[in-house]
């Protein structure tokens, strides 16, 4: 009997890696866009929106569950987008928080990994709904509604780029579990 191609295809080495490697490959993903993000954004005159690539972490790292690794992660680059954008401490820990806490439980309650319709809904929604919380955060905090075309612009970006790059985000199995033990 003829193997499918799947069958008789090596694992890769992203596809060996444990849930560290791939976490801490993120974290550097995340980082050296956020480097990046310091630096003039604008090419022969035009600005153009930079992503918010934490939340790229926040939403494919929640869908294994909940992890401290993942959160302490996103609750240092909370405080770094904090000291950048010059928000009260805390205002981005609690979106990246947040929006972790709506990636798991998305998560457990859909197959997000097999159903690629539930999985865009749900990143969407994400997305959505963590530019909703900084606007509302923004708005707040300045006393009068901000501008929301720039924040519409970067979620655009981030959301975009997130689709070109969730696998870096996909921590595979949830962290403690060993090779085939996931369901």
């Amino acid at each position: 009997m003829a193997r499918s191609y799947a069958e008789r295809r090596k694992p890769g080495l992203w596809s060996k890696a444990g849930p560290t490697p791939r976490l801490m490959l993120g974290s550097l993903v995340i980082a050296a866009v956020g480097l990046f993000g310091l630096t003039r954004n604008d090419i022969f005159g035009m600005s153009f929106a930079w992503p918010h690539a934490a939340l790229w972490g926040a939403i494919g790292w929640g869908r294994v569950g909940l992890s401290i690794r993942p959160m302490l992660i996103l609750i240092a680059f909370g405080l770094i987008q904090d000291v950048t954008f010059h928000a009260p401490f805390g205002c981005f820990e609690v979106v990246n928080l947040l929006t972790y806490a709506g990636s798991t439980a998305i998560a457990s309650q859909f197959d997000v990994t097999s159903e690629p319709l539930i999985a865009i809904v749900a990143t969407v929604l994400l997305f959505s709904g963590a530019f909703l919380l900084l606007w509302l955060m923004a708005s707040t905090l300045e006393d009068h509604p901000v501008r929301i075309l720039p924040l519409v612009a970067s979620m655009l970006t981030t959301g975009a780029l997130y689709a070109l790059i969730q696998r870096v985000f996909d921590l595979g199995r949830r962290p403690g579990e060993l090779s085939g033990q996931a369901a």
